[in-house]
């Protein structure tokens, strides 16, 4: 069997009603939510989170106004409100909401970031996050599966993040709708297998899952990656699936670079940053998002806040950031942008106008010295 049919206990294809264990939203989702609750339902029945993530602290009125909709709803149903704590997949990580859960639901695309943990854990849209919160369940047509075999390791400016860029390329010509990916012989430390799961959404995939050792049955395509023939990579604009080598677009001129969000948001992943940004000064706006509380608390016992700030960058609030476009370091017309983010779609920062390259955290914070996209590979 493969992993999905193990959490869901039936064949690729089957239709099953299934109980979840953990619902969670946040603060983009949830007014839609509501409103479709409240057609609906009278009482939340499954455990249930929410989270001040995507917009926070309120920029405007309307969003202010917004959270207090979502706070007084949450006060009547007896339901906890994370604010300002950070982005709601590390939070559920780190607060071990999911530790005894086999199936999640999350009324964001990157809730499959949970399937490092070996969960089945989708992102569904508002009616649907508020029927499973009424009922406790849900149905789900059990997905197909390709496998995804680690061989070897990764150099050592490689990050996880150059893997899934590389694989989401190689995927881009396969029909990946409603399928899963799950992951074998995984090298990387946890910080980075979240970035795996969490980018497998960008596959188009249903949800991204890591388990041990692979035993290759039943899966509708079988990739073998041999993670030391894997370059630095970066996604051009417009899309996670245009990758190529950092070397194809080496000295192309930028105006931010931004590491942070759900997928690099982490404490290794922003220490890998620090550690090149030590002693040195940054050529462009850059933007760092801690993912969480306890990454920021960790970067400032360390002292990795300080070399951070003495480079020259920003170190924002724990949260998305400027990753959805909506506030702190959304991209102008015309503007050139370096993201450790998953999205690089046309507006996705901001203007339209504007151009988003996706790649490590390494590639970005030494592209950052130089105010260019710069090769990890090139000596610098």
């Amino acid at each position: 069997m493969t992993l999905v049919e193990e959490l869901l206990g039936a064949k690729t294809g089957e239709v099953v009603v299934r109980e979840v264990n953990l619902v969670y939203a946040h603060d983009g989702t949830m007014p839609l939510i509501i409103e479709a609750f409240r057609r609906n339902f009278t009482r939340v029945l499954p455990e249930t989170y929410v989270f001040f993530d995507h917009v926070f602290p309120a920029p405007t009125v309307k969003v202010a106004n917004l959270q207090r909709e979502i706070l007084e709803f949450a006060r009547e149903q007896g339901i906890p409100v994370v604010q300002g704590q950070g982005i709601s997949h590390q939070l559920v990580v780190e607060m071990g909401l999911a530790n005894n859960a086999k199936i999640v639901v999350g009324a964001d695309s990157h809730t499959p970031t949970l399937g490092a943990l070996g969960v089945f854990a989708v992102g569904m849209g508002a009616t649907d996050t508020a029927v499973v919160m009424g009922l406790g369940k849900t149905w789900f047509r059990v997905p197909e599966s390709v496998s995804v075999v680690f061989e070897e390791k990764p150099g050592k400016n490689v990050m996880a993040a150059d893997a899934m860029i590389y694989i989401i390329t190689s995927l881009r010509d396969f029909e990946m709708n409603y399928k899963a990916i799950e992951f074998f012989n995984v090298p990387f430390s946890f910080d980075e297998r979240l970035t795996l799961t969490n980018f497998s959404v960008e596959a188009n995939a249903k949800t991204g899952i890591i388990g041990g050792e692979y035993t290759g049955d039943g899966y509708v395509l079988e990739l073998e990656i041999d993670l030391s023939s894997i370059p630095p990579m970066v996604a051009k604009p417009h899309h996670p699936s245009n990758g190529v080598p950092v070397e194809k677009v080496d000295g192309t001129k930028i105006d931010q670079v931004f590491i942070g969000s759900c997928t690099n948001g982490r404490f290794e992943q922003i220490e890998k940053a620090a550690e090149i940004l030590a002693g040195e000064e940054v050529a462009v706006r850059t933007i760092i998002g801690p993912a969480s509380v306890n990454v920021y608390r960790r970067m400032i016992e360390t002292g990795i806040a300080k070399v951070l700030i003495d480079a020259g960058a920003v170190i924002l609030p724990p949260g998305c950031g400027p990753c959805l476009g909506r506030h702190m370091g959304v991209a102008g017309d015309g503007d050139v942008i370096l993201s450790t983010t998953n999205r690089n779609f046309r507006g996705r920062m901001g203007s339209p106008n504007s151009e988003i390259y996706l790649g490590s955290p390494v590639t970005a914070a030494l592209s950052a010295l130089y105010g260019e996209i710069t090769n990890p590979e090139g000596g610098a």
